[in-house]
């Protein structure tokens, strides 16, 4: 994530936006702070600090990290320079289930700030903390959130990763939307080189309905996906599922063209051999051989290429079995 132009490299510079001049005294404790949240050789000192504090009375403790919590989330500016910054990010994490009252504050600036977060290297890192360290009530907020960005991360090299991590914590009517939202635009999504990812996610968490919607969305779309590097990935997944297999089979069955021919690209070599070693670990026999005597033909031709991983597979692993 690129932060706004008027965000300062310099961390002291920020204070500006918190402290009112002349207060001389909180400016040097947070400029302080937030150099030992973002500086890789004082980080100890940062871990040190919330040692220490943890061995103060419980009321004083609290009233630190309130404070703490108050300087780090009251301006946008400084909240964002932590949450982008590696050890910036690291920090806010370990600042979380401390207490209540701060991890109210933060749950608030990771609220406010999702979609940044979720799309950021280092930002991303705070949405799982969030979600684990507020009641359900919180939870489903962040949960509302993801649901309503679900298309527009997923297109995002980071935001798909957060999504996905998302997608393991959520649990509830939002995992449903999202799964069904997912399943509803997987026509395009299997071929985008970011989108394809929450896809092969979703199929691997082996949801019955989420999966099988899938497969119905992809219908006539196996044999292009199984010649793309990443779709390739897909057909796979879905191959190896008990709720999308049969859709992809069927594509194959009845385009014997196209099934000889992915058997020498370059990805599609890949996906013959998963549906030829799925067939047989399912016992699939007459299905099976239908389908190498389909390729029985055209022996000669994949000796050469990368038809010979097939027709290694068949020879080794298939004849003999079916």
């Amino acid at each position: 994530m690129i932060l706004p132009p008027d965000i300062p490299a310099n961390p002291s510079l920020l204070l500006l936006s918190f402290v009112s001049p002349g207060v001389d005294k909180d400016r040097n404790w947070l400029s302080s702070l937030l150099d030992m949240m973002t500086c890789a050789q004082r980080f100890t000192e940062f871990q040190k600090y919330l040692q220490d504090l943890d061995t103060y009375p419980t009321a004083e403790r609290e009233s630190h990290l309130f404070k703490i919590g108050s300087a780090l989330t009251t301006t946008k500016r400084i909240f964002l320079h932590l949450a982008t910054n590696q050890y910036g990010s690291q920090a806010l994490r370990i600042l979380f289930r401390r207490s209540p009252s701060l991890d109210h504050l933060l749950f608030c600036a990771v609220d406010t700030n999702f979609f940044l977060l979720m799309s950021d290297k280092y930002g991303r890192g705070l949405i799982i903390p969030a979600v684990r360290a507020v009641d359900k009530t919180k939870k489903e907020s962040l949960y509302k959130l993801t649901y309503e960005y679900t298309l527009h991360l997923a297109r995002l090299e980071t935001g798909c990763l957060a999504l996905n991590n998302v997608l393991q914590e959520i649990r509830g009517i939002y995992r449903d939307l999202i799964f069904e939202c997912v399943a509803n635009n997987a026509d395009w999504l299997s071929f985008d080189p970011y989108g394809t990812h929450v896809v092969q996610n979703i199929l691997i968490l082996q949801n019955p309905v989420a999966t099988t919607a899938i497969a119905e969305r992809l219908r006539g779309s196996f044999f292009r996906l199984a010649m793309e590097r990443q779709g390739s990935y897909v057909v796979e997944k879905c191959l190896k599922s008990d709720f999308a297999r049969d859709q992809v089979l069927e594509e194959f069955r009845g385009n014997a063209k196209e099934w000889v021919r992915m058997t020498t690209d370059k990805f599609g070599n890949f996906v013959v051999q998963c549906a030829l070693r799925v067939m047989k670990e399912k016992e699939m026999r007459p299905l099976l051989r239908e389908f190498v005597e389909k390729l029985r033909p055209h022996f000669g031709k994949m000796e050469i290429g990368r038809g010979r991983n097939t027709l290694r597979v068949i020879q080794e692993e298939i004849v003999g079995w079916n």
